[in-house]
């Protein structure tokens, strides 16, 4: 709604009670008027502080923006109209939460969005992009639940010699993701597919690396998953993780309550831990940790 439309609707309501209610009229209009003109003067303020971003921070919301509109094929307008899920309609239920969320075209869309500002998923990359070292020529990974494909192209990115394998549970994810690596030029070294990642489409001992990051609380019992992709990764090679401390969310069926749940799960399925960090982060509600770790399969 444009500001001058605004002003003729609202005149137009306090009108109905003009003639009858005088002062009282007035009094709501100052009122409201006054309202208008804080949120007007915290809009200004909020630019002020977004025009103030570095030259790094304007380049990534634009990449960003430009991937989503890409990989949704939709304009801005289209894109700020997205109804996102926010609550299901049901408790905690798998199939439920993949009716309701995963199976939606706004939810890779979502995910892919974190990737402006949101610090959990920039940290994300961060940790990845840390141990990049670690591979060799050549070297084949697997990317479980990888959503809109972010991190997926971000590693390819780094060598023309590595291919990606992937799955996810959403069949919009897999086709956002396809759109992503096609833009990044790196498609055609990788092979993306609709699966659960309790239960992968690959033989024993086939990957170099696998990246769990922010998927085994999605399921209701992680260390299945996380068995799962231990099956399919080579003796030495490395798992990149990351799971959540302290947010219940209602996309997310197992809550870890510390840090050291985490390290617990990750020594019963035998994973060596070589680096292991944790970063506490500011929500709404209030606060979360995020767990980020590098292991090895023995």
């Amino acid at each position: 709604m444009l500001y001058a439309d605004f002003e003729k609707a609202f005149e137009a309501r306090l009108q109905t009670h003009a003639d009858a209610y005088v002062n009282a009229v007035e009094y709501h209009r100052v009122q409201f008027g006054q309202m208008i003109q804080y949120l007007l003067r915290s809009i200004l303020e909020q630019t002020d502080t977004l025009i103030k971003q570095s030259d790094v921070d304007w380049a990534r919301t634009e990449e960003v923006v430009s991937d989503i509109l890409y990989c949704a094929d939709m304009d801005v307008e289209q894109f700020l109209a997205l109804e996102i899920p926010n609550e299901l309609t049901v408790d905690r239920d798998f199939e439920a939460v993949k009716t309701e969320l995963y199976e939606t075209k706004c939810y890779p869309v979502s995910e892919h969005l974190n990737y402006i500002s949101f610090p959990p998923a920039l940290e994300r990359k961060a940790f990845i992009g840390k141990h990049f070292d670690r591979l060799k020529a050549d070297s084949y990974f697997c990317d479980l639940g990888f959503g809109p494909g972010v991190l997926t192209a971000f590693i390819l990115q780094q060598d023309a010699s590595w291919y990606a394998a992937g799955v996810d549970i959403s069949k919009d994810c897999l086709h956002h993701a396809q759109r992503l690596l096609k833009k990044k030029e790196v498609l055609g070294r990788s092979k993306l597919s609709v699966a659960d990642v309790r239960s992968l489409p690959y033989p024993d001992n086939t990957f170099d690396m696998v990246v769990a990051v922010e998927v085994l609380e999605h399921i209701p019992d992680p260390e299945t998953g996380l068995v799962e992709a231990m099956r399919v990764l080579k003796p030495g090679g490395y798992a990149m993780t990351a799971l959540p401390v302290r947010l219940p969310l209602w996309m997310h069926l197992y809550d870890f309550d510390t840090p050291d749940e985490v390290l617990a799960l990750y020594k019963k399925v035998g994973l060596e831990v070589v680096d292991f960090e944790t970063k506490e982060f500011q929500l709404q509600g209030g606060s979360f940790v995020d767990t980020f770790a590098l292991s090895v399969n023995p």
